[in-house]
């Protein structure tokens, strides 16, 4: 905790009790009723579709096919007699943004499509305003509105428990993880008093990572969402176990990237642990995140033990070279041709753009060696928000991620290339 604390709006219904949890593209079956959450990467208005990918299924898309009728979207607006704002069929889908994380209940379709009959967001990273007038009944409903709600439509909530792991003061939203792995996000006010060790904060003090108990406004809820009476912070992420941590370090190979918890595993050799790059830079000052790596990356990292010893701090990552020695990426200079391709990463800038030759230079942030890559002007180059583009569109000082193989004369030639 911080000195900032955020509110959680608790997404979990009987829908999602009753239906399976999908995690990827390949968990949608067609005819089977589930729900799956994930982040929107497309949005094409004209057919009402978007486009989402899961934390586990990142490099497929799953198109969710909404109906511009009876499609429901929560969590999209703000209150209305006390009851949280739906949206219904296209008011609601003007209100989806890119970017949005959003959870999608439905049927599936072929081709592992969804067609959604609830969407809830989850979270949003930047506020943006309403584009369509919300309604607070269900979709099945002809009364006016009223503060009684539609008895389908109420969940029972007792007081919820779990780790914090997206903060979002701005809209008063917390999601946090309960011991059975839910994602629930809770709603709250600047007035929502926030407690620990005696103390009263606001929900802008919380920080990923604390471990909080939330006490509901009520226990009959309406469309998915609870509002916070108060929250407590039973452990905070900076407070450890009391002792003194000791700072260390750990050295391995990346074996799982977990964005929605800034967590990554590294394997060491003598076993997996889980790595929180909350606060996490490397050398050079600039913030390491978990879209910065990917499986396979040879990482050392420096921090310490939380109060247990299942989750390993990180304020330090160092990226090694991917071909075994665990130390920094071996400069492009001659040396005795390797048997076999070898296969190098190097963390940088851009130097020379393909602009300026046939070749990409990338000078490495640590020791400023220049590595001349071998690439063609349309290799395909990620950037950080997912998307794509081309390697001739890089320019001089653009912070990359480049994977090369390196042949029997020591040249260097593009295998990946992310933009950091």
């Amino acid at each position: 905790m911080r000195r900032l604390l955020v509110i959680c709006l608790l997404a979990v219904s009987s829908f999602g009790q009753n239906s399976p949890q999908w995690r990827s593209a390949a968990d949608v079956a067609e005819g089977a009723r589930g729900s799956i959450a994930g982040t929107v990467v497309d949005i094409d208005e004209g057919a009402s579709r978007l486009q989402i990918t899961t934390d586990e299924d990142r490099f497929s898309r799953i198109t969710v096919l909404t109906d511009s009728v009876t499609t429901q979207y929560n969590g999209f607006g703000g209150v209305i007699n006390g009851q949280p704002e739906i949206f219904i069929g296209s008011k609601g889908f003007s209100n989806v943004r890119l970017g949005d994380r959003v959870e999608v209940r439905g049927i599936g379709r072929g081709n592992h499509a969804l067609g959604a009959d609830i969407i809830t967001l989850l979270g949003r990273s930047v506020p943006a305003s309403q584009t369509g007038v919300g309604e607070t009944r269900s979709p099945s409903s002809i009364s006016t509105p009223t503060n009684a709600p539609p008895s389908s439509d109420v969940t029972v909530y007792g007081r919820v428990e779990g780790v914090v792991r997206q903060v979002n003061a701005d809209e008063g939203r917390v999601t946090i993880e309960t011991d059975r792995r839910e994602m629930i996000t809770v709603r709250a006010t600047r007035n929502t008093p926030v407690y620990y060790r005696g103390q009263t904060y606001q929900i802008s003090n919380l920080e990923a990572g604390d471990r909080v108990r939330i006490e509901p406004q009520s226990t009959s809820t309406t469309g998915g969402e609870v509002s916070a009476r108060s929250m407590e912070v039973i452990r905070s992420v900076q407070e450890g176990s009391g002792a003194p941590r000791s700072v260390t370090q750990l050295s391995g190979r990346v074996t799982r990237v977990d964005s929605a918890s800034t967590t990554i595993t590294i394997d060491t050799g003598r076993g997996a642990v889980r790595v929180d790059l909350t606060n996490a830079y490397d050398e050079t000052g600039a913030r390491v995140r978990p879209r910065d790596l990917q499986t396979g990356d040879r990482v050392t990292v420096i921090g310490s033990f939380g109060s247990s010893t299942d989750l390993f701090l990180a304020t330090t990552v160092r990226f090694a070279d991917t071909t075994g020695g665990g130390g920094a990426p071996v400069p492009p200079q001659p040396a005795p041709a390797p048997s076999t391709l070898g296969v190098v990463s190097v963390w940088g800038t851009v130097a020379e753009s393909l602009k300026n030759g046939p070749m990409l230079v990338v000078r490495e942030s640590k020791t400023g060696a220049e590595y001349r890559v071998n690439v063609t002007d349309d290799f395909v180059v990620k950037t950080k928000a997912g998307a794509y583009t081309t390697a001739d569109r890089l320019k001089e000082g653009d912070a990359v991620a480049v994977k090369a193989y390196r042949d029997t004369d020591g040249n260097y030639i593009a295998q990946t290339i992310r933009i950091r």
